[in-house]
């Protein structure tokens, strides 16, 4: 990841905290067992993932045990073809991945009664997908045959952190993430996810 890159992850990290600098309520209720939110995430890195789409749509619902100790489930949209390779004379290879993938994480969330609350998270992210091989005609490019394999479900395990940021009624919040994915083959990618949401 370039040095510009690096600087413009940090800097979107720290946004909810200056724009959201308000104290909440010393004598509100220690904490709110459930929130619900969603957002947008983007994939930093050069690989392709079936189970890690470059960008998508996602929803979270989190089950929190104590003030700080929590457990959340997300779905995301995950659709999507890359090349899969290797490209051998006259046969090309294809994962087509299932419309939405889903991520189940537990997570430390730091800090009481305070405007922005920075946490911990580890998990894994799930998605279902299948490879197409097509075959060509020797004779003419335009003819061809395609074999599709049944689906498999993949994991990528995910660790990362990043900030809940709370709006004056101490209930709806903005929170920044940042994760790291690993793909099977070692390679780590990147995921910001931007997103609002609310405690309840």
């Amino acid at each position: 990841m370039s040095s510009f890159r690096a600087l413009f992850v940090l800097a979107v990290l720290a946004v909810p905290g200056g724009v959201l600098a308000q104290s909440l309520d010393p004598g509100a209720q220690p904490y709110r067992k459930w929130d619900v939110g969603g957002g947008m995430g983007i994939r930093f890195g050069e690989t392709e993932d079936a189970v890690v789409p470059a960008g998508g749509w996602n929803t979270e619902v989190s089950r929190y045990w104590t003030a700080h100790v929590m457990t959340s489930f997300s779905l995301m949209t995950a659709g999507q073809t890359s090349y899969t390779g290797p490209y051998v004379v006259n046969i090309s290879q294809h994962t087509n991945t299932g419309p939405a993938a889903y991520s189940a994480t537990a997570g430390y969330q730091f800090f009481d009664n305070v405007f922005m609350h920075p946490y911990v998270v580890a998990g894994a992210r799930f998605a279902s997908h299948s490879t197409t091989t097509t075959t060509y005609s020797a004779r003419s490019p335009f003819n061809s045959s395609s074999v599709t394999s049944p689906s498999v479900l993949e994991a990528r395990p995910v660790v990362g952190g990043g900030f809940k940021s709370y709006f004056a009624n101490g209930r709806a919040f903005m929170r920044s993430e940042l994760l790291m994915a690993i793909n099977p083959h070692g390679s780590p990618h990147a995921v910001l996810t931007i997103g609002a949401g609310v405690d309840f």
